[in-house]
C-alpha cells in the first residue's frame, strides 16, 4: 500500500525545512517505525552523538515524539523510542 497524497504532502511540507543530519534522523525513524537512538544510529551507520541531538531537535521542532518506552535491540536496555507525528 502506499503513501496518502496527504502524507507525502506532509513530508514534503517537512523535509525542506530540516538539516542534512535532521532529515537523515527523521528518514530513519520514518522508515524503521518506532525506533530508539541507538537502533537510528546502527541503521544510519552515524555516532549515536550525532543521533540524539537530532531526535531532540526534532522533537521540539514538533516533528517527532515519544513512541514508546520499550527494550531497545542494539543495548538492551529500557529507552524512548520515537515516531513522526
Amino acid at each position: 500500500m502506499g503513501m496518502r497524497s496527504t502524507s507525502l504532502d506532509a513530508y514534503n511540507e517537512v523535509k525542506p525545512s530540516l538539516g542534512e543530519r535532521q532529515r537523515q534522523v527523521y528518514d530513519a525513524i520514518k522508515y524503521l517505525g518506532c525506533p530508539t537512538n541507538l537502533e537510528i544510529s546502527v541503521f544510519t551507520k552515524k555516532p549515536i552523538n550525532q543521533i540524539t541531538p537530532r531526535t531532540n531537535e526534532l522533537v521540539k521542532m514538533g516533528y517527532v515524539m515519544v513512541c514508546e518506552k520499550r527494550e531497545c535491540s542494539v543495548s538492551k536496555k529500557t529507552v524512548l523510542s520515537w515516531r513522526i507525528r
